[in-house]
């Protein structure tokens, strides 16, 4: 298991692009639609200890992490559901530093890092914190200032973020013998043994030397972005 850090800056041309649940068209790029779906699991005992699916599919893992992915089925299209995120392309963007939004490579500036959003507030009214562990992946300028029913009712964020660490995921586990699941839950590199039961939804990020991205300096980057 690799323990994956934040690229300086966004991916190169020359970065593979992983096919299959990538290929998505609609807003949010993270969320699920209502062609694609979750089914029931069928897990069995893996290579050295881990669990794997009784049939093996191309998309079981991200590339170079050990973890086992939520399997989905189904092609993107048909109505977003913003409740539900595609695994395999949440995990992308978090990687890639690509924009949850439209999985275009996030915004970046020198200096400043990595355009992010987050909630002012979370669903508890909790006031959000800048910094910490998120499972929501960076934004390009045009997306940040996009609207969003979540946004718009709990508040934006717009926030510049120089160092972002990839510490874990939010998984279900299924433990042995009997392997019933244990509900979802934040496992870091660290645990190897719960990440070895577990299947995955969303890789997390710690966010860490934060600042505050100025909204007027955010749209005029969004306007060299070009209308959608």
């Amino acid at each position: 298991m690799r323990n994956p850090l934040a690229p300086a800056a966004p991916e190169s041309a020359d970065d593979v692009v992983v096919a299959g649940p990538l290929q998505a068209t609609h807003m949010p790029y993270i969320a699920m639609t209502a062609n694609e779906r979750f089914p029931v699991p069928d897990l069995v005992p893996g290579p050295g200890g881990w669990i794997a699916y009784r049939t093996a599919g191309p998309y079981d893992r991200y590339p170079g992490i050990d973890v086992l992915l939520a399997r989905t089925e189904g092609a993107p299209g048909g109505k977003v559901d913003g409740a539900l995120l595609s695994p395999m392309r949440q995990f992308d963007c978090m990687d890639r530093r690509r924009c949850q939004g439209c999985g275009d490579p996030a915004s970046y500036v020198p200096g400043k890092g990595t355009l992010w959003v987050r909630t002012k507030v979370r669903e508890t009214g909790e006031s959000t914190p800048r910094t910490g562990p998120t499972d929501m992946p960076p934004s390009c300028a045009r997306c940040a200032l996009h609207w969003c029913p979540v946004l718009e009712e709990r508040g934006r964020q717009l926030l510049w973020v120089r160092k972002a660490e990839l510490v874990g995921v939010f998984a279900t586990v299924y433990p042995p013998p009997r392997g019933t699941a244990v509900p979802e839950q934040l496992v870091l590199w660290a645990d190897q043994r719960t990440l070895s039961a577990a299947v995955a939804t969303r890789l997390v990020c710690d966010l860490q030397k934060v600042t505050p991205a100025d909204r007027e300096f955010v749209a005029r980057l969004a306007a060299q972005q070009g209308n959608r």
